[in-house]
């Protein structure tokens, strides 16, 4: 793949998806690797060795932030990131019918309105060291039911009154 051009992967649809699982894959297997996108909380969702994160923020705070790190004029930013965001959504729904929204592609979603860059990196290395500590477990060993006794009682639910 190295030495062929890009013109060979990038002109048809079905190999540039097909070299893309590739080299995700590729990369998963070897370890010890951030994948940033490429449609990889769908193409190593069945991996329990990978933690799958996405990280959100209000639109505003990213606009802050892509001002400042790509030093772009608010209309600038705005519109990077808009364009960005559909590029994301549309990757994913056109080549694996996924929406990026969908919680259950990722182990953790992150809100980082209010955390600075190295608490988010606390937060994700602290969640991969207990999901690395887990591997071994059997599937149903897993999930926040297991271990746990009954409650006492029939818990009782809150009803909205209706109008």
């Amino acid at each position: 793949m190295v030495s062929a051009p890009p013109e060979a992967f990038l002109s048809d649809r079905q190999v540039y998806r097909d070299t893309v699982n590739r080299v995700v894959k590729a990369a998963a297997t070897r370890g010890h690797v951030v994948i940033v996108g490429r449609g990889s909380q769908v193409i190593l969702a069945q991996r329990r060795d990978v933690l799958h994160v996405r990280i959100i923020a209000p639109f505003e705070k990213r606009v802050a932030y892509v001002m400042q790190r790509e030093r772009l004029d608010q209309h600038a930013a705005q519109s990077r990131i808009k364009m960005k965001d559909l590029d994301r959504t549309r990757h994913l729904e056109i080549e694996y019918d996924r929406k990026p929204q969908d919680a259950q592609l990722y182990d953790i979603v992150l809100n980082i309105s209010l955390l600075d860059l190295d608490s988010a990196v606390e937060v994700i290395c602290s969640t991969l060291q207990q999901k690395a500590k887990l591997l071994s477990a059997k599937t149903d060993e897993l999930g926040p039911s297991v271990g746990l006794s009954p409650y006492p009682g029939q818990p009782a639910d809150f009803r909205p009154t209706e109008r």
